[in-house]
């Protein structure tokens, strides 16, 4: 039987998390067979996600209606704050997006911006003006960029960038951004990592991987075996990995429906042995880049 968190755990856990909302505005992740949750589906989970004490939202204008439905739902006075992610272009593009993000989330306010990527930003440096404005000007806390590859880190740290936030992928199969977190966040940087679960993939079993994914089933059946072992949930222990990394301020987790919202934070009763297992967790590192990025994967059937 799973252990409960005392309050003290969770606020520990809650302050190391930001509530992905990808979910709200598309059918996301591999394991999805729900579909976009209902706006009903949305507001109780917002609602129970505030009541448990999380207090970031981290969206973006390309998660389908997301930010709209953020938008009818949360008041400005909500106990919120929120991250979106727009298109690199020129300054006044970038204007424009911020523009309509905002008004979609009826906010005069963001905690954070990030560009989208960083191959659209690096070919149109001007773009980060305009949100180095924005944030001059009090309409964004924190500015940077989402990030796919360590070269993109290391880029943004040789050129001595002024970044407040990035945000990268990480998980016990994708440990490719370990060396550079750290210097990330001596630098200043506020670093979110995403892909806890690399979507869904690493609570898939074993025996159940579709095909593109046989060659992992030997991974996945270790890491099960560690984690029981340890008698840490394997959904608690892949979620702590993630936001426990040295560097990392806090991890992005998406969840649809109150009940998952509630699998995640059930996470923290486990944060010191889930500490415990990590040196042995990061021996599952895999180093082909085919099956850590889903931009990579073959499309669902």
């Amino acid at each position: 039987m799973n252990a409960a968190p005392t309050p003290t755990q969770l606020r520990e856990l809650t302050g190391r998390l930001a509530l992905g909302t990808a979910q709200f505005g598309l059918a996301y992740g591999l394991n999805n067979e729900a579909g976009q949750p209902t706006p009903a589906a949305v507001a109780e989970v917002l609602a129970a996600a505030r009541a448990a004490g999380l207090t970031l939202l981290d969206t973006a204008a390309a998660y389908g209606n997301s930010e709209a439905r953020l938008g009818e739902i949360l008041k400005e006075d909500s106990g919120f704050e929120i991250i979106t992610k727009l298109p690199a272009g020129p300054p006044a593009e970038v204007v424009w997006h911020l523009a309509a993000s905002l008004a979609r989330l009826r906010r005069s306010r963001l905690y954070g911006v990030l560009f989208h990527a960083f191959g659209p930003l690096q070919a149109e440096p001007t773009a980060w003006r305009a949100l180095q404005a924005a944030r001059a000007a009090g309409q964004v806390g924190r500015i940077g960029v989402s990030l796919y590859h360590p070269h993109e880190a290391e880029w943004l740290l040789a050129e001595g960038w002024d970044v407040d936030l990035v945000q990268v992928p990480y998980n016990v199969l994708d440990q490719r951004f370990t060396a550079v977190l750290p210097r990330l966040a001596a630098w200043g940087v506020e670093v979110h990592v995403r892909s806890a679960f690399l979507q869904g993939l690493l609570l898939r079993e074993p025996a159940a991987l579709p095909s593109f994914f046989q060659s992992l089933a030997a991974k996945l059946t270790r890491l099960r075996a560690l984690t029981a072992g340890a008698g840490v949930p394997l959904p608690a222990a892949l979620l702590l990995f993630a936001a426990g990394a040295p560097g990392v301020a806090r991890a992005v987790i998406g969840v649809d429906s109150v009940a998952n919202l509630h699998e995640n934070l059930a996470a923290a009763a486990y944060l010191a042995a889930a500490e415990k297992l990590r040196p042995v967790l990061t021996e599952l590192a895999e180093d082909s880049d085919t099956f850590i990025l889903p931009y990579a994967w073959p499309p669902r059937p």
